[in-house]
């Protein structure tokens, strides 16, 4: 009889040791997954900080549209300076036509040149809209592309996270079906049956 209860104390030790086991390797997984967590938490501050920053670009490209509209207006207070001062020529024009017949080849000149600065004014306001409307679409493009870049970035991690996850229920399930497998073999040892338990 007493040889029983000693195969009967090991088992119950054996079995006590392989609970505590389980329970380390539980409480081992639950730390990864906690570690895993916290590594994603990191992986949303990133994505919130280049939110912040697609922030700041979309705020520089609404300056760049401002100024634009600054010289907008600008252009059109100097166009209008000058088509009043056009005007105001031609009318003192109109009333001292026949006394300054000599001076109207040199009002035609300072014309002829006003035009010319008018349009250089209009060549510099177009090239300097198209250097503008150039730099909100490449500031576009830059918001678009960091934005496609942090999204790939944080799919790649959650997929990552997604594959250590499987492995790591596998490696669980492999290591349940070992310890079933050779408690099962010790109650045979034992000349128990595993079913009829």
């Amino acid at each position: 009889m007493p040889p029983k209860k000693k195969k009967g104390k090991k088992k119950k030790k054996k079995k006590d040791g392989d609970e505590l086991t389980i329970e380390d390797k539980y409480k081992q997984t639950l730390d990864e997954i906690e570690a895993l967590k916290d590594h994603l938490t990191v992986r949303k501050e990133l994505t919130r900080r280049s939110k912040v920053t697609s922030e700041e670009w979309k705020e520089r490209m609404l300056d760049a549209e401002n100024d634009l509209e600054v010289e907008k207006q600008d252009y059109q207070s100097v166009s209008a300076d000058m088509t009043r001062q056009y005007k105001t020529m031609q009318t003192e024009m109109g009333l001292r036509i026949h006394q300054l017949e000599t001076d109207l080849e040199k009002t035609s000149k300072t014309l002829e040149k006003t035009e010319a600065d008018l349009k250089k004014t209009r060549e510099e306001k177009d090239k300097i809209e198209r250097l503008k409307n150039d730099e909100i679409k490449e500031l576009q493009m830059k918001i678009d592309a960091m934005g496609m870049q942090y999204e790939t970035v944080l799919n790649d991690h959650l997929d990552k996270l997604i594959e250590k996850i499987g492995g790591a229920r596998a490696k669980w399930e492999d290591h349940s079906t070992m310890i079933q497998t050779k408690h099962k073999h010790i109650l045979l040892d034992y000349g128990l049956n595993p079913q009829d338990i």
